[in-house]
């Protein structure tokens, strides 16, 4: 297999393929192989799973009484995020004990087009609560969208200048938002209730950031970074959480290309080398005294970092088989008519409608060589031959 290319962007994965032997009749050992493009989305790397919650609750209107008891217990209530939270008007919605619209791609899409307002594991604020007939309406952070959203662009004066009714500090927003939505109304729930339905979102259990940010991460990496031990595949902050910050930091390259190197532990302890390509973890090395060096170069994290949704598609390279249908063998392209032969060490001109058929004429050889070791003539845009293995445009066979 050739070279390979891997293109990132927000949308499903596609893979292109080149065949170079359908283009080169005249060069098949220079283009004997087929280049396969593979264009992969960019995974987010700490979206878990969306799983459906099944909270049982009174199937009772909201009485006032528990409409103010949410209000109370949610306004200025701190938790924290369990997925990275989209920097988007719209906001997640979630339907209680249903699904989280967006997700899966649309939800990569969105985080992507709008911006990360709080990474999974951060600590969120709910600023705003909001209690409609069908819907729960929560603002983290302040919430996406201006405070004065229409007052801010209205101006009243007079004389020789204008002001807005309301002044902007020219702070944009940084928050999020989610609506939580039910069938019909809202129905009588406990604060305790309401926090277990917007669980896949937001975790109101006291825990610190490390215990925050592990839980969005799977078993094997979760262990890993309790247990300070770095696997080849983590990120940078998976890193500082797992070793804390580097006693050094290298830059250097090899074979031209730039990587970065940390270098945690000390003699006659244990030192570790970790080196990242980017963002990305590609190598490290555990160097103690009296052992041999331990390299390892890797994935460790068990495909985490999102090569399953890419797709491998390959085009013009199977096996000819004996029908010649299906993979059989592919004609190369050709300008010449079905059943027309070419002629070797002849050129051709472009016939025109009414013009009488012409011989062709054999190209002379170039001094010092013989017929049989010119190259193959090849079309120029005008219809012409050259033996020089190029292009020529303009050139008349009787010139």
């Amino acid at each position: 297999m050739g070279t390979r290319h891997r293109l990132r962007k927000a949308a499903q994965p596609v893979a292109l393929v080149v065949s170079a032997m359908a283009f080169a009749p005249a060069w098949p050992a220079l283009f004997a192989q087929t280049q396969v493009f593979i264009v992969q989305t960019e995974h987010q790397k700490n979206i878990p799973p969306f799983k459906a919650t099944q909270v049982k609750f009174d199937q009772r209107k909201l009485t006032p009484r528990a409409r103010r008891e949410l209000i109370v217990a949610f306004t200025a209530e701190q938790g924290f995020a369990r997925r990275p939270l989209p920097l988007d008007s719209r906001g997640l919605v979630l339907h209680a004990n249903g699904e989280l619209k967006p997700d899966g791609l649309d939800y990569e899409e969105q985080l992507q087009k709008k911006g990360i307002s709080s990474k999974a594991g951060d600590r969120v604020v709910i600023s705003d609560i909001k209690i409609d007939s069908g819907k729960i309406t929560f603002l983290f952070n302040g919430g996406p969208d201006h405070k004065h959203k229409f007052l801010r662009h209205i101006q009243i004066g007079g004389g020789m200048g204008t002001a807005p009714i309301v002044q902007d500090n020219g702070q944009e927003p940084v928050g999020s938002r989610l609506t939580l939505v039910f069938d019909k109304y809202v129905p009588d729930l406990t604060p305790d209730q309401l926090r277990a339905l917007i669980q896949p979102v937001m975790d109101f259990n006291v825990k610190t950031p490390l215990e925050a940010y592990v839980d969005t991460l799977p078993p094997k990496l979760k262990d890993a970074i309790l247990n300070h031990h770095v696997l080849v595949g983590m990120d940078r902050k998976m890193v500082i959480y797992a070793l804390g910050q580097p006693r050094d930091k290298v830059r250097e390259q090899d074979k031209g290309v730039p990587f970065e190197e940390w270098v945690y532990g000390e003699a006659p302890q244990a030192t570790q080398f970790v080196r990242f390509n980017g963002d990305r973890v590609i190598q490290v090395e555990v160097a103690a005294v009296g052992q041999e060096l331990v390299v390892r170069n890797q994935d460790e994290t068990g495909d985490y970092q999102g090569r399953g949704d890419a797709h491998e598609v390959k085009m013009g390279d199977a096996a000819p088989s004996a029908t010649g249908e299906g993979g059989g063998k592919r004609q190369a392209p050709s300008l010449r008519l079905p059943g027309e032969e070419q002629l070797p060490g002849t050129m051709q001109p472009v016939k025109k409608p009414g013009q009488p058929e012409t011989k062709p004429q054999p190209i002379p050889a170039p001094p010092g060589s013989s017929p049989a070791s010119s190259p193959a003539p090849l079309p120029s845009e005008t219809g012409h031959w050259s033996t020089a293995g190029n292009l020529v445009a303009g050139l008349s066979p009787h010139n």
